[in-house]
Order: C-alpha cells, then sequence, then structure tokens
C-alpha cells in the first residue's frame, strides 16, 4: 500500500490514470481498487488495467464489475487499447481477462521468484 500511497502523493499529470477505491454498493466498505496506471509495457499511451481486492472477496465478481467501469472510462478518454499483465498462476484473473475480451498477447516476462507475467491486451 505504502507504493501506492506514493504514487498518489507524487500525483500524475494524466488526470484519466489512477486507482480508485472499490467499495460494496450495500455498505459502502472498501473491498479493493481497480484503475489504470501508466504501462511500462505496451506502446506510449497505452496503459494498464490494475486491481486487487481482499481474498475475502475473491470469486464474487467484484474484479470484473470494477474492471468494466474502468474500461468504459478508458474508452471515453480515448484510449484505443488498454493492456494488462497476470501471473500464470493466477488463474481467476486469467478468467477475469477473458470476460473482459482481453487476449493474452504471447509475451512472457519470467520471474523465478513471483511466477511469470502474461501480457494482455484489448482494443477498445
Amino acid at each position: 500500500m505504502e507504493d501506492i500511497e506514493d504514487w498518489f502523493r507524487r500525483g500524475d499529470p494524466d488526470a484519466s490514470l489512477g486507482l480508485l477505491a472499490a467499495q460494496r454498493k450495500s455498505s459502502a466498505e472498501v473491498i479493493g481498487y481497480c484503475g489504470l496506471i501508466a504501462n511500462v509495457h505496451g506502446q506510449d499511451g497505452e496503459p494498464e488495467l490494475a486491481y486487487e481486492f481482499l481474498r475475502r472477496v475473491w470469486g464474487q465478481g467484484f474484479a470484473t464489475e470494477a474492471s468494466w467501469a474502468v474500461l468504459a472510462w478508458a474508452k471515453e478518454s480515448g484510449y484505443r487499447r488498454v493492456w494488462a499483465t497476470v501471473r500464470d498462476w493466477n488463474t481467476a484473473s486469467r478468467r477475469v481477462m477473458t470476460k473482459l475480451g482481453f487476449v493474452e498477447t504471447g509475451r512472457v516476462e519470467p520471474d523465478g521468484a513471483h511466477g511469470n507475467s502474461l501480457f494482455y491486451a484489448r482494443d477498445l
């Protein structure tokens, strides 16, 4: 969380980038975050979708729902493509990517410590 807080404090000149708190509609309880971050893996001007949710709410569709809203915002902001990276062992997030219409690019970034990163892209 410190990295995220530092990122917010530094600020980003592009107002379409940023992470938003995800809340339950029924209670306003914060259960995670979702948003667009600067993409260091793809083309300039193509952001990366990022999300993370509390373990106790996994499997309830929150990542998919929040990501749809962020993708709509990305399209309204004029982006043509959005990227995402997912660890190869994270089958739940890989399913989310499929539901959202992302396509695996075939690019893999090896990481023996945390698991290989798979690259996904989605045209808007």
